[in-house]
């Protein structure tokens, strides 16, 4: 066995007869180091809990990028965009997941005592709506596959609609219930709805306005010819979701280079541009998380340089001893430093188990509740994966034992003439 890893471990036996008080700091830096590790991968899983729910929801009312005419929003009915030929070109690039048209239109809906602004989001067939599915609370979700008798003759579209639950709580209505859609342009034209279902996406500026119905609905009400729409909503897959806006560059290349000059006009749109304000808040959370993982690396780096200084002082006699014999002070600042990583790793280990514990149960059980109006999630999301464990331990470790390196300094200035004299 290596001479400085063996003087290290007699270093720590619980047996030995001196070192009572360097055992109880250690003890206690171990114990820091736990608490500080598990609570920055609980801090770091609740911060990517959150942004992978925010990003899946608002990923499921818009898509990760949007396609829409230049300097207009998506949701304006005054710019149809017309079929585009680059749009096959674009399903076939390697991050793309798929691509799906969408048609928008502004509307109200009254009750007895309301009158509500709405936004009806047109969709074809049963596209776009596993999001509401898992969203879904009550009734079912609408069927809008385009049906035909048995004459061939196309049937009328479903007047099957999706409401939020905010929605359906502000105007009073509930699954089944008729309602009377205004739609205002040079002329009102009314359209007499059925609520089919009603969903909870829990992000309150989004869901409490929006509207799922048919898409051929949307496209007569805004007078638009065949093939015409808002935009279209381009899903990536789930390995470059969350770097959407990196890709809306690779997007703007495929419709340069495979558009014609018939083609419309269109401009990418990353969800995290047409969302600001919500991903903001997301940044500001990342900022707190910097700011908490700091604080627990300092604090556990301390406690850790109060024990080994303890050491130090202890074995301040044992240090001359091996000086006098010859022994480099690079090998006695390994001693101390072999040392100081079994307290670490005494500390890390628990403590990362502890987190992915915590982690595990309040995924499972929710037991953290949440105001879904403040936080846009009912419960304390937390994401944590092996990976990314194995990570921050591997960082906190060497920034730790870089930390170790000021107090084992010391040792150079240690004088085996005066120190052996020390009992």
């Amino acid at each position: 066995m290596n001479l400085n890893i063996l003087i290290a471990q007699r270093i720590g036996k619980k047996t030995a007869a001196k070192g009572k008080l360097s055992r109880i700091s250690n003890i206690i830096a171990s114990i820091s180091v736990a608490l500080s590790i598990a609570i920055i991968l609980i801090s770091l899983a609740v911060a990517g809990g959150f942004r992978n729910e925010i990003w899946k929801k608002a990923s499921g009312f818009s898509g990760d990028i949007t396609l829409q005419a230049p300097g207009v929003e998506i949701t304006n009915h005054l710019y149809p965009i017309a079929p585009l030929s680059c749009i096959d070109k674009i399903e076939t690039l390697e991050e793309v997941a798929s691509v799906e048209p969408v048609r928008y239109r502004t509307g109200l809906l009254k009750s007895q005592n309301q009158i509500q602004g709405v936004l009806f989001k047109g969709v074809e067939g049963s596209n776009k709506l596993d999001f509401f599915k898992e969203c879904l609370i009550e009734g079912t979700l609408p069927d809008y596959t385009i049906k035909r008798d048995s004459t061939g003759y196309t049937l009328p579209p479903s007047n099957d609609i999706l409401v939020s639950k905010r929605l359906s709580n502000l105007l009073g209505y509930g699954v089944g219930d008729k309602v009377m859609a205004y739609f205002v342009d040079d002329d009102v034209t009314l359209r007499r709805l059925t609520i089919c279902g009603i969903f909870d996406a829990q992000l309150d500026e989004m869901d409490k306005a929006l509207i799922i119905a048919d898409t051929r609905h949307i496209s007569h009400l805004n007078g638009w010819k065949n093939g015409e729409v808002s935009g279209y909503e381009i899903s990536l897959d789930n390995r470059h979701r969350k770097s959407a806006a990196k890709y809306t560059g690779k997007i703007d290349e495929a419709i340069y280079r495979y558009s014609t000059e018939e083609d419309p006009s269109v401009v990418p749109q990353a969800l995290s541009d047409r969302y600001w304000l919500l991903f903001d808040w997301l940044h500001l959370l990342d900022i707190n998380v910097v700011i908490i993982l700091a604080l627990m690396i300092a604090v556990a780096g301390f406690n850790m340089v109060s024990g080994i200084l303890i050491i130090l002082f202890e074995r301040i006699s044992q240090i001359g001893l091996l000086k006098a014999i010859g022994m480099r002070d690079s090998n006695i600042v390994k001693i101390f430093l072999y040392r100081a990583a079994s307290i670490v790793m005494a500390g890390i280990i628990p403590g990362s188990i502890t987190a992915m514990l915590f982690c595990w149960l309040e995924e499972r059980f929710r037991f953290i509740p949440l105001d879904p109006t403040n936080y846009f999630v009912d419960h304390v999301p937390a994401d944590i994966s092996l990976l990314s464990v194995a990570g921050i331990d591997l960082a906190a470790f060497l920034i730790i034992m870089l930390i170790m390196l000021i107090p084992c300094r010391m040792i150079s200035r240690i004088s085996p003439a005066t120190t052996l004299k020390v009992e």
